[in-house]
């Protein structure tokens, strides 16, 4: 079992799609760890060859293929022995699907639920003549970004919606796999789905165990062998990951703050905080306030010698 980064993308509300695109990211892939994102990946390759390593699958990609990876699913792109070392390019988008189906679903809550479930399961990996479509509304979305135009958030939303249905439209024969399997990679992204609805409670191991129907020790050596990290530990992750939205949108107290995303002890709260980002509390909401547009700053990362 390889060991899986945590990689946590800030997508604002008022605009729940992030594009990476340009130059950026047009370097040498295959270097970095499997790893999973609080979000919905997809991701177009514009020239490269090689495997998306997947919920412990190989998918081969080439130029024109595009990727649709559901949030907390282990990958890593890894180039052919021909091209490791070289450059290829991709962009990618980062979706908080549940968002964008709230908009598109608003007036039919059922429909949401169910798209969001079948979406959740679907992993892709499509070749040029199945990608056409999707690529081409990818790179709307990705424009619409970029040129920033009058409404242009009513427009990335809409075509952001077209394109997740785009995918779950797909039947099976489309869909490389179901990720429906009962293994290790599963229990751990029912964890972390647990933990993201309810960090704001006073949870602990028995409630995770619980929530994957495991005992509590089994439960942990599970987590710890895919994720690298305890249980608990990522609890605090996401706990501070929320803090840290709230100070850089909201004008509230350090201490309500601390009571929001589950620390009724203040002392906790700043210690926990100080430990992943480096900084105190009031400190990140300077540095925000400072720069509300720089979405990198407000990114935490947890790396463990992973």
């Amino acid at each position: 079992m390889q060991k899986a980064e945590y990689r946590y993308y800030e997508i604002s509300q008022d605009l729940p799609v992030m594009a990476l695109s340009g130059k950026k990211w047009e370097i040498i892939y295959g270097t970095d760890n499997m790893h999973f994102h609080n979000c919905l990946e997809i991701g177009y390759c514009h020239y490269g060859n090689g495997t998306i390593c997947v919920a412990e699958k190989e998918l081969p990609y080439h130029a024109g293929t595009i990727t649709f990876i559901p949030k907390n699913t282990p990958h890593r792109t890894c180039p052919t022995p021909e091209e490791r070392g070289k450059k290829q390019k991709w962009e990618y988008l980062f979706v908080d699907v549940e968002e964008i189906l709230k908009r598109g679903f608003v007036n039919v809550p059922e429909k949401y639920i169910y798209v969001e479930q079948n979406l959740s399961k679907k992993i892709s990996v499509l070749e040029n003549a199945g990608s056409t479509k999707a690529a081409a509304l990818m790179q709307m979305i990705i424009e619409e970004i970029q040129l920033r135009q009058a409404n242009y958030r009513y427009t990335v939303s809409t075509l952001a919606f077209n394109l997740v249905l785009f995918f779950d439209r797909l039947d099976n024969e489309n869909i490389k796999f179901q990720n429906n399997s009962r293994e290790t990679s599963d229990y751990t992204r029912k964890i972390i789905s647990y933990i993201e609805l309810h960090y704001m409670e006073d949870i602990g191991g028995k409630d995770f165990a619980r929530a994957c129907n495991l005992s509590e020790t089994h439960m942990r050596r599970i987590f710890i062998e895919s994720a690298n990290i305890t249980p608990s530990e990522y609890l605090n992750l996401v706990r501070i990951k929320k803090a840290c939205e709230m100070l850089a949108k909201e004008k509230c107290s350090i201490e309500k703050v601390s009571n929001s995303v589950g620390y009724p002890v203040i002392s906790t709260f700043i210690r926990n905080f100080k430990k992943i980002t480096g900084i105190s509390p009031n400190a990140w909401r300077r540095k925000a306030l400072e720069n509300p547009e720089n979405v990198a700053a407000y990114q935490v990362s947890v790396f463990k010698g992973w």
